[in-house]
């Protein structure tokens, strides 16, 4: 052994020997501290006592922000409200209207590769559902699925995207 200090040689045999040491040593304090040993039952019950206690102790997130709820509530409604008032149509209308074509990267859309590869054909809201768009076909346009997931929630003329010449 080149340090003094170390327990073990680090050969596994020694590592394990010096680890069970170690608890013993642990248990062995815990005992000494709390009259009684460590138990893993007595554990999971700890944990759910301090859940509840957390639980009382800290009111909900809405109590604490009601602005925010209310903001998030009135999101909420709105886009039911969408839903409900929304036109019904299938991808493929809107892929074969486009050409299948990226309107975000201008590349062709290869309608045999499926999801979840980022190349796939995936509906792309012009104007998100999130920022007040509507699913209509008016608002939407087929995009690779990468093309619009590297969008996110943002409207087209705030995306810069590389443009095929």
């Amino acid at each position: 052994m080149s340090n003094a200090r170390r327990k073990q040689c680090g050969k596994p045999d020694c590592k394990r020997a010096a680890k069970a040491e170690y608890m013993r040593e642990w248990q062995r304090n815990y005992k000494a501290k709390h009259g009684q040993w460590y138990s893993m039952e007595r554990y999971g019950e700890a944990q759910r006592e301090y859940g509840r206690r957390r639980y009382l102790d800290q009111p909900h997130w809405r109590a604490r922000y009601p602005e925010r709820a209310a903001l998030v509530d009135a999101r909420r409604r709105m886009r039911v409200e969408q839903a409900r008032t929304t036109e019904v149509f299938a991808p493929l209308d809107v892929h074969t209207r486009d050409q299948w074509t990226c309107q975000l990267c201008r590349r062709p859309i290869d309608p045999q590769v499926a999801w979840p590869d980022p190349m796939s054909a995936s509906v792309d809201h012009i104007v998100p559902l999130v920022k007040g768009g509507t699913h209509s076909m008016i608002n939407v346009q087929s995009a690779h699925l990468g093309c619009n997931s590297s969008k996110g929630d943002r409207r087209v003329d705030q995306v810069e995207m590389i443009k095929e010449s």
